[in-house]
């Protein structure tokens, strides 16, 4: 194999980590967003650029499609703990075996954001997630539950780590969100 192809190479593979979650490396557009969203510019694209995009972009292409990553953000849509108005928020969502998982990461900021909030004051909430909209309830994870999903979330998006430390001493909330049959 000629030389500059073969660093290359393994410079790629270096940078695609391990995903125990997925059973596999990272394929190189996910190790991509990964990293990227890992920088100071994509963490302002993701806080202040995608999420009025989202809005717009997941109810259009019937929640296949976002603009931080394809099929993993989906919108939440929860009443307001205070107003009692319906409040949409585009969240990165991970797929768990009993629902999805939200974060509530707030992107490393001091407080809580917004939508967490609204779920302890009224748990059930609309998600839109690789499909049309659908009826949840949302579960404050606490204890070895939450163990487990925070181990899922940190494998799902590496920069969940560096949040955790840079909002201390507030610990983020993780929420279970189960599909309401009926």
């Amino acid at each position: 194999m000629w030389a500059p192809l073969r660093s290359i190479t393994v410079l790629l593979v270096a940078f695609r980590r391990y995903s125990p979650r997925r059973g596999r490396r990272l394929r190189l557009d996910e190790a991509l967003l990964d990293r990227v969203l890992l920088t100071r510019v994509g963490y302002v694209v993701m806080l202040r650029v995608a999420p009025p995009i989202d809005k717009a972009l997941i109810p259009r292409t019937g929640g296949r499609l976002s603009f931080g990553g394809l099929n993993k953000v989906g919108l939440l849509t929860s009443t307001g703990a205070k107003s009692g108005q319906p409040r949409v928020h585009p969240l990165a969502l991970i797929e768990d075996s009993d629902g999805l998982l939200a974060i509530g990461s707030n992107y490393g900021r001091p407080n809580h954001p917004a939508w967490s909030a609204n779920l302890l004051a009224h748990p059930e909430c609309t998600v839109q997630f690789k499909g049309p909209p659908g009826p949840y309830r949302a579960e404050l994870l606490t204890g070895d539950a939450r163990a487990a999903a925070w181990a899922s979330a940190t494998d799902f998006y590496a920069g969940y780590e560096g949040y955790r430390s840079s909002c201390a001493p507030r610990e983020i909330r993780v929420f279970r969100l189960r599909p309401v049959a009926g």
